[in-house]
């Protein structure tokens, strides 16, 4: 067992330190009643049955009653206050670890795919909270009734307690052995659920790209491949599960066998009475139960240190706010300069951009053009510091964009994309996300700027509508300008548009431009342009081939001297091709 990780999550108890106390006070008293129970048999059989003591006969049965109250009354306290620690901490350790998720870099979300981060928020969460709640409670309870029964067995006949302590711990090799096992499965187990729900939500996400090209077999195959993986570990980890018990059952039965001839001797020597013989069977039989318990215990809580150690691997992943500025970002005063900027996405060794110089001033708007893939979009990312430049710096107005605060950064930045991220809200929500105390006014106000409030009054329940997953009961166009709205409440000072109009048909996209017009207002704006005709009117065009600047200017400078944007539009006008 990772005791480092045994340690991290009992910091995780601290808070809880009165209630497991008083929780660990339940499991002691309801081990010493479980003895009590046990030992009560002996009484019952030589003092009632065989010396016919009727004062006994008026006592024992109420002592057995209380015995009893007690002991569920004390089960009912541990067993309430366990899981409200367990609760508790689930909330705290999902909370954090999806506060965590949020702040982590944007080359996070390259790596790891959301259903994956889903399966580590929602199934190793609960299986840890399963081991605080249930499993470690009760191994722990379970324990000290072993240890209360184990001193009924001494106090009965020691010579019989020795063979006991002696023979019985043989049945616990399977926890030792099968336990390995199942820390193994346990992992398979974890990362087969995050594949099978990575499938899920992109079979649910992309369910109409797959009727449109009719493979839904195709998907049913995949998953089905998947979910059968994940069956052989499942059903590896319930063969060694079942397993531990019966072989635990038949070396437990060699060990009876062998004390009831042990004992049955030395009742004919008279060395132990009846009573306390069947006594000593009785705590021995009760004692069953608790190691069963303490056995499986074990194979589950190496299970869970799998799915511990799967949650504090994202948790000490280093946060992006790690490498955040303390200068507050106001807006731009001068302008944004590039100064031999080059990236690379992370594990791959190919520059997507090299060498870029450029400058942006203040309240200008700067087109980038060029074919797809040559690094327009790569360019946009660098400045609300989705990434940072693998060589180079960007400034604005001399300060590198490391050095101010990223939220201040973000908050002064808008992005509008091709593609369109909504939530499962309202319309008045999705336009006000992230800006509090927003009136209605200003949310209609931005709507009309954008060229929305027309067919938001005319949806079911207006601005109060739920657009549903992704916006989909809206069309591209709709979508679009729900977003423009959004920025425009957001009033920022740098606008990022990127190919916003690529995905519209004409009459859609012409709509939104209207809008971008709008938004696009007093702004230092920074666009690729999938369209020359979108870029003309830029103050500046940027060409971008194979992640270079080929040439900038305005657009009749660059049909006059630069050959490769004048193929672009020669392109476009011939043959409406979208680059």
């Amino acid at each position: 067992m990772n005791k480092t990780v045994v340690k991290r999550l009992f910091e995780y108890l601290r808070p809880f330190i009165g209630r497991l106390i008083f929780s660990f006070v339940c499991m002691i008293a309801i081990g010493g009643l479980s003895a009590l129970a046990a030992y009560l048999i002996k009484p019952a059989l030589d003092d009632i049955f065989i010396s016919k003591n009727k004062h006994m006969l008026l006592i024992l049965p109420f002592a057995i009653v209380a015995t009893y109250f007690f002991k569920g009354l004390f089960t009912y306290l541990q067993g309430y206050q366990t899981h409200y620690i367990s609760e508790k901490i689930l909330f705290n350790i999902r909370n954090q670890l999806f506060n965590h998720i949020l702040y982590l870099p944007t080359k996070f979300f390259d790596k790891y795919h959301s259903g994956e981060l889903m399966s580590r928020l929602l199934n190793d969460t609960e299986q840890v909270q399963n081991s605080i709640a249930t499993v470690i409670p009760n191994t722990i309870r379970e324990s000290f009734k072993i240890a209360g029964l184990l001193v009924v067995l001494y106090i009965n006949n020691w010579k019989l307690a020795i063979v006991a302590t002696i023979v019985f711990p043989i049945a616990g090799y399977p926890i030792i052995h099968f336990g390995r096992k199942m820390k193994k499965l346990g992992k398979k187990r974890q990362l087969s659920i995050a594949g099978l729900t990575t499938l899920i939500q992109e079979a649910l996400i992309n369910i109409r790209l797959i009727k449109a090209f009719a493979t839904e077999s195709r998907e049913s195959g995949t998953f089905e491949k998947e979910s059968d993986d994940f069956l052989n570990i499942k059903l590896a980890t319930i063969k060694i599960d079942e397993m531990t018990s019966p072989l635990m059952e038949f070396i437990g039965s060699l060990g009876i066998a062998f004390l009831i001839w042990t004992g049955g001797m030395l009742v004919f020597k008279n060395e132990i009475t009846v009573g306390g013989f069947f006594s000593f069977i009785a705590a021995l039989f009760m004692m069953y139960k608790p190691f069963k318990t303490v056995a499986k215990a074990n194979n589950l809580i190496n299970t869970s240190i799998s799915s511990v150690e799967r949650i504090f691997e994202i948790i000490d992943m280093e946060k992006e706010t790690v490498k955040s500025g303390k200068i507050e970002f106001t807006g731009v005063k001068e302008s944004i300069k590039f100064n031999d900027v080059s990236f690379k996405y992370p594990d791959t060794g190919d520059y997507v951009i090299k060498n870029i110089n450029l400058e942006i001033k203040r309240k200008t708007t700067v087109a980038f053009v060029g074919e797809s893939g040559g690094g327009k979009s790569t360019i946009l990312e660098l400045v609300p510091r989705y990434y940072d430049p693998s060589q180079g710096t960007i400034t604005i107005d001399g300060i590198d964009l490391r050095d101010f605060d990223l939220q201040s950064l973000r908050r002064k930045t808008a992005i509008v994309s091709q593609r369109i991220m909504l939530f499962n809200r309202s319309v008045r929500e999705n336009i006000a996300y992230g800006i509090d105390n927003l009136s209605e006014e200003e949310i209609i106000d931005a709507a009309k700027a954008a060229f929305a409030h027309d067919f938001i009054m005319k949806l079911k329940d207006g601005y109060n509508t739920n657009i549903q997953e992704q916006g989909i009961i809206l069309s591209g166009g709709e979508k679009q300008r729900i977003a423009i709205a959004r920025a425009i409440v957001k009033n920022p000072d740098i606008l990022i548009l990127d190919e916003a109009t690529s995905a519209l048909d004409s009459e859609s996209e012409y709509i939104v431009q209207k809008a971008l017009k709008n938004l696009m207002k007093n702004r230092t704006v920074l666009m690729a342009a999938h369209r020359i005709s979108t870029a003309i009117s830029a103050d500046k065009i940027v060409v971008i081939k194979n992640g270079n600047i080929v040439d900038m200017g305005s657009h009749h400078e660059l049909i006059e001297r630069c050959a490769y944007y004048k193929k672009l539009c020669d392109i476009q006008l011939s043959d409406d091709f979208s680059i």
